[in-house]
């Protein structure tokens, strides 16, 4: 399998988190948070996800948005290729929320 097959399979999940669930002065720290967040994700199975988690200042967009290249997937497609590459969406989903958890537990104790 070539590298262009494998990244050409990788679910992206935009993942936008609203920047109070950072405190009062969440607005202040959403950017860099979302940047270092980012980066942890992307030890969450790298060969078939890529993370992307951004600022929610709009709460018209959806909380989750999932692509596989430029386009954009429903829920029940995103399932379906997880599904085929060997991992449940929802599992997935437990595993990021339980991680956001623990990074915005650990951002608070860094206050």
């Amino acid at each position: 399998m070539t590298q262009t097959t494998v990244t050409a399979k990788r679910l992206t999940i935009q993942i936008r988190l609203e920047p109070g669930c950072l405190g009062p002065d969440g607005k202040s720290h959403i950017e860099t948070f979302c940047a270092a967040a980012t980066r942890i994700f992307a030890a969450i199975e790298p060969e078939r996800v890529h993370w992307v988690l951004l600022p929610r200042h709009d709460k018209q967009l959806p909380e989750q948005t999932f692509f596989l290249g430029d386009r954009k997937l429903s829920e029940e497609q995103a399932a379906q290729l997880m599904s085929r590459l060997g991992l449940d969406l929802a599992t997935l989903q437990e595993r990021s929320d339980a991680m956001l958890a623990l990074l915005v537990e650990r951002y608070f104790k860094t206050l």
